[in-house]
């Protein structure tokens, strides 16, 4: 279906950039949708620039979601979960019969992208290459990761081969029968490096260092150990994220054996700065954590199984993202709430 109609990417930031501005330059027909201001006028004029792990401008076709017309074979929807139902839902109306939106977001955003469009017509991907929005008219690529598509009911449709096949033209691309498992695996991470957020040094020295590392791995070890307790669909996401497991078990285990808080774990966690620390300490906006970590408390209190920690954790952001300095005092009370 979708080999022969353009995809329309929603929101040019960070991830529907990089895939909107590669796969122009592969030659598949993409218009990007963007919302803000600054950033769309600057790819109008002067395309979308892309550096870091690769360099290049594409004059993607820019549209204000006012201009674009129907019908939509293939959104791809790639806007911050606080905007899912702001951004989708001018273009539902010029959504094909047969048509999908791809969810590229994090968090767990297809029932709400469902009930606007209808599950027949939602799928989801899971990814974990880098990239980043610099400034208006500018993202940057910061290496491969993983590329998962995927139906929300398991089936390998025609639709999610060929979409892989497609996105492959950018970065190595698979369709799974377990999307839903793959994006729980990635979710369930949030309150193992949310700690790490909180603060200015780092990745490895706030793994290194007692108070945030015991924060971290206390609240990981549980993460790990939700699909076993709450039957969630899980698979693990990552290499890289079942190396960061283990070393934290290990870690866990010598802690024991000498009585002490120290951990050295952060040669199995991957360097740089996610969206939630760039959106707290660069862009000063709302971040995607409460949708997270709210879909986390969620499902554990479905399964009878409260989870006071991570409730400490999401009802510190607000104050985070209101400005609030980042540093060493919110790791020493969030020690304290884990006991």
């Amino acid at each position: 279906m979708i080999g022969s109609v353009e995809l329309t990417i929603v929101g040019a930031g960070a991830i529907g950039g990089l895939i909107g501005a590669h796969l122009w330059r592969a030659g598949h027909p993409v218009r990007l949708v963007e919302r803000d201001v600054a950033h769309a006028t600057a790819i109008r004029d002067a395309g979308l620039e892309v550096a870091g792990h690769a360099a290049f401008v594409a004059r993607v076709p820019r549209p204000g979601a006012e201009a674009v017309t129907g019908p939509i074979g293939m959104l791809v929807l790639a806007v911050k979960t606080p905007q899912t139902e702001e951004a989708l839902a001018p273009l539902v109306r010029h959504l094909a019969p047969d048509g999908c939106v791809v969810s590229m977001q994090n968090g767990l955003e297809e029932e709400r992208i469902a009930a606007l469009v209808g599950r027949a017509r939602t799928a989801a991907a899971f990814l974990s290459f880098g990239g980043h929005y610099e400034r208006p008219g500018r993202v940057v690529y910061s290496g491969p990761g993983t590329l998962r598509v995927g139906e929300l009911d398991g089936r390998l449709t025609p639709r999610v081969i060929e979409l892989a096949r497609i996105l492959s033209d950018f970065h190595t691309a698979s369709a799974t029968g377990n999307i839903v498992g793959c994006r729980w695996g990635s979710c369930s991470s949030a309150p193992s490096t949310s700690p790490r957020r909180w603060w200015t040094p780092t990745w490895r020295t706030s793994w290194t260092t007692p108070a945030p590392a015991g924060c971290s791995l206390g609240w990981s070890g549980r993460g790990w150990q939700w699909r076993r307790r709450w039957g969630l669909p899980w698979r693990t996401s990552t290499d890289s994220i079942r190396a960061a497991c283990a070393a934290a078990r290990a870690s866990r285990r010598r802690r024991e054996r000498r009585g002490t808080p120290t951990a050295r774990t952060g040669a199995a966690v991957p360097p740089g700065r996610t969206g939630i620390w760039r959106d707290l300490a660069v862009r000063k906006r709302r971040t995607e954590a409460g949708p997270i970590l709210g879909a986390l408390i969620a499902a554990a209190e479905r399964a009878g199984r409260p989870v006071p920690r991570v409730r400490a954790m999401l009802a510190r952001y607000p104050a985070l993202e209101a400005g609030a300095p980042r540093e060493w005092a919110n790791l020493e009370a969030l020690a304290s709430a884990a006991g």
